[in-house]
């Protein structure tokens, strides 16, 4: 009976143990950062090893500390690459379309809850078993309209024509991965879905209340107010601008695409440009007032309870009261593009990582940041942590039976 009692807690510790090391790496509380200093430099010698692990084109990696660019870090493999250097950030652009639409709505043009359908004339969404009164601006902006379409915009090359708003949102010819149909496929309001086409349809939007082209207004509206010269959705409209080599995964080169969906996956910008935008989220100077940030950053849409997703831009801060990070990634697939770009409207400090030739590592690295300046850990932090994890539980179980040894021999 003394044997078994002596097994069982011996077991009983080794559960606990257990226990504690689970909770901790899904807490975060065990994890270690990539980095231990709270420097801008350490994150950058961070990011530096991180590079010589896999192929990187070109990066550059802009910091923002309390309200003020701290430090930038660039990369390439061939041609200079600085702060005017100018990249494709794919879907970005959606954060950066939000605040055109977010300005019709102070402006008292457009209303957030009214139907989507009521201001458009030149395309319609098509008939479908839901209720497309219920597609409305809040919920195209938030990712939970009921649009199916999974769009995912690949572009067209320098030699092929591009598609019209209206064909485009008919049956996208450049969705690679889905029939690219912007139809009503589940009850609006009910649940987070990523659409492409939402952002489009917003486009449209734009265009028809403000009489403008899309890249006219967003020019007139947000690049000239934020001082974001080498900005644009159509590169053809400025081609005088210093543009990043555009690397596939294998190095070799490719050129730009061009787009319909301009709102959702054409702006080309630099880290110099996307600063002013961050920080347009967290000063006095925005193009837009303090009470329109709040409600852009405030979750719309949930996933098991977590916010995603505002008003534009993504939601990171999940339930963690003591920040309010907000932002958005991109990617693409050829050329191969990952951009990332966060900002903390609480402290003020942000990271933007435009970067070509690989498929994750500026996603990643902000993943990283947010851990490691904020304490949220995400899915890559896990994972780089997972082997130490691991190593943790079973020094810890060695040492629980070697002391369970150790304690039954004295006695």
């Amino acid at each position: 009976m003394k044997t078994v009692k002596r097994i069982a807690l011996i077991f009983l510790a080794l559960l606990i143990w257990t226990a504690f090391v689970g909770y901790g790496f899904i807490d975060g509380f065990l994890l270690k950062p990539i980095t231990s200093q709270n420097t801008s430099e350490a994150f950058i010698e961070a990011t530096k090893e991180k590079i010589k692990e896999e192929f990187v084109g070109n990066l550059a990696m802009t910091l923002i500390e309390n309200g003020e660019v701290s430090k930038d870090f660039f990369y390439t493999i061939d041609q200079p690459v600085d702060k005017n250097t100018v990249f494709q950030v794919a879907s970005v652009s959606k954060w950066v379309t939000s605040f055109g639409i977010m300005k019709l709505v102070e402006q008292g043009k457009v209303e957030l809850d009214k139907p989507i359908d009521d201001y458009l004339t030149r395309w319609h969404l098509p008939e479908s078993e839901f209720d497309n009164k219920k597609v409305t601006i809040r919920r195209l902006l938030s990712h939970s309209s009921g649009l199916i379409d999974d769009l995912g915009y690949d572009g067209y090359e320098p030699h092929e024509t591009v598609q019209t708003i209206e064909e485009s949102l008919t049956k996208a010819s450049d969705s690679p991965y889905s029939e690219g149909v912007a139809i009503v496929g589940y009850e609006p309001g009910s649940e987070y879905m990523y659409s492409g086409a939402a952002y489009t349809i917003l486009q449209l939007l734009i265009e028809e209340i403000s009489g403008q082209s899309f890249q006219d207004y967003m020019t007139q509206t947000v690049f000239e107010p934020l001082d974001m010269e080498n900005s644009t959705f159509v590169l053809a409209d400025k081609p005088n601008l210093q543009l990043a080599v555009l690397y596939n995964d294998d190095g070799t080169i490719s050129k730009p695409n061009k787009f319909t969906a301009l709102a959702a996956a054409s702006l080309f910008t630099c880290t110099a440009d996307l600063s002013k935008f961050l920080l347009a989220n967290v000063s006095n100077k925005s193009i837009l007032s303090e009470a329109t940030i709040k409600e852009m950053s405030t979750a719309q849409t949930f996933i098991n309870d977590f916010g995603v997703y505002g008003l534009g831009p993504h939601l990171y801060s999940q339930k963690d009261s003591n920040s309010t990070i907000i932002g958005h990634d991109g990617s693409s697939g050829r050329p191969v593009i990952n951009t990332a770009a966060r900002i903390d409207l609480q402290s003020k400090d942000g990271i933007i990582i435009l970067e070509m030739g690989n498929h994750n590592i500026a996603s990643n690295m902000a993943d990283e940041w947010l851990f490691w300046k904020a304490g949220i850990a995400d899915y890559v932090v896990m994972q780089r942590n997972k082997s130490y994890l691991l190593g943790l539980l079973a020094l810890g179980c060695v040492v629980i039976l070697a002391l369970s040894i150790f304690i039954i021999r004295r006695n």
